[in-house]
């Protein structure tokens, strides 16, 4: 299923990689066989940008875009649909800016995002190709998306915060069952979700942080179809530990993601497996784990006991996103330059072949 593009852990500008010095790292060379030729893709003419993208195929996709100003000035996001090799420009809602986007194709695209406000205004926004359905949030003055991921039309999933009107900051989740959006707020928790990865409605998990004794400390938790159960982390006082990235195959088989710390989950404990690199992105491909990384080597593989490098996207220096679309071609948005002049390119790797 397509991953979503966030403001958050799939769109923000990454920094240098810390050094592969954490606990747990291990990296080998990938065989020669095991390298696929990479395919350059165009992006929406607009330079000095920074993208992220849902795509469903080969020939359809959207991309937001956020330029990035040299001196006082502001750009909103834009919203940009592919069809076969054209790009053209999509009016946003006129009630928020362009943030997190979900979808299952061009007629069914959801837009997470805010409107400048004293008090927050955050805006649940539908597009079915043709025209807008707007502030679909029941509760647009406290519940914030930092990212979602839609399995079908009925099924869509979306993690963020839930401000409680007096300071307070609690994780929260909320589904799309094709009619209304049920919520559930965690407001025994100091704290946010980052990210989500859905495989079924009885298999959900949501990770970010809480906050504990004046710090951030990592937060996994577990959907199962009736509950949310707390998957606890190993904590690390003192440090700021803050999970931005989760993907899974299951409830005994999940990766979470923290700078370059990295933790696997088989259903009874945590492990450490580091990446050589920081800020990791995952993306499952021929039913292997691959992770995209803020700077070299800035594609990696899990082989089943260590990170292997893979032949990364030939432009850039670092990966910003991957994602895996329903024919199972790995998509990804890798960038070069600094935050005042950077430079995005979107690359595809075709599915492996058969066996």
């Amino acid at each position: 299923m397509i991953k979503s593009t966030s403001h958050g852990r799939r769109t923000a500008t990454v920094l240098a990689a810390a050094a592969a010095t954490a606990v747990g790292v291990g990296l080998v060379a990938s065989p020669a066989s095991a390298a696929t030729a990479w395919e350059s893709l165009s992006l929406p003419p607009v330079t000095y940008a920074k993208n992220s993208v849902l795509p469903f195929d080969g020939q359809n996709a959207y991309v937001k875009n956020v330029r990035l100003c040299t001196d006082e000035c502001t750009f909103s996001p834009t919203l940009w649909q592919k069809t076969g090799t054209v790009w053209k420009q999509v009016p946003t809602p006129s009630d928020a800016e362009v943030g997190v986007l979900a979808g299952t194709g061009v007629n069914d695209l959801w837009v997470f995002g805010s409107r400048y406000a004293p008090t927050g205004s955050y805006r649940f926004n539908h597009y079915d190709g043709t025209k807008w359905t707007s502030n679909l949030n029941p509760e647009p003055k406290n519940a914030e998306v930092l990212d979602a991921q839609a399995v079908s039309r009925n099924d869509v999933w979306a993690v963020g915060n839930y401000r409680d009107g007096v300071g307070g900051w609690h994780p929260m989740a909320t589904h799309w069952n094709g009619s209304s959006w049920k919520t559930t707020k965690l407001t025994g928790i100091s704290g946010e979700f980052n990210a989500v990865d859905v495989n079924s409605p009885t298999d959900v998990w949501a990770v970010g942080y809480r906050r504990k004794d004046g710090g951030h400390q990592p937060l996994a938790m577990h959907y199962d179809g009736t509950a949310w159960s707390e998957v606890p982390v190993h904590e690390t006082p003192g440090e700021r530990y803050v999970l931005s990235e989760v993907i899974s195959k299951g409830p005994n088989d999940a990766w979470v993601a923290a700078g370059s710390k990295v933790s696997h989950w088989n259903g009874k404990t945590w492990t450490r497996h580091d990446t050589p690199a920081s800020w990791p992105r995952f993306a499952y491909r021929g039913g292997q784990l691959y992770a995209g990384l803020a700077a070299s080597p800035k594609l990696v593989r899990w082989n089943g006991s260590a990170w292997v490098t893979e032949t990364p996207p030939t432009e850039g220096i670092q990966v910003d996103q991957l994602t895996t679309t329903p024919d199972g071609s790995l998509y990804a948005v890798h960038s070069e330059g600094n935050s005042f002049s950077p430079k995005s390119y979107l690359s595809r790797l075709a599915p492996p072949a058969a066996p």
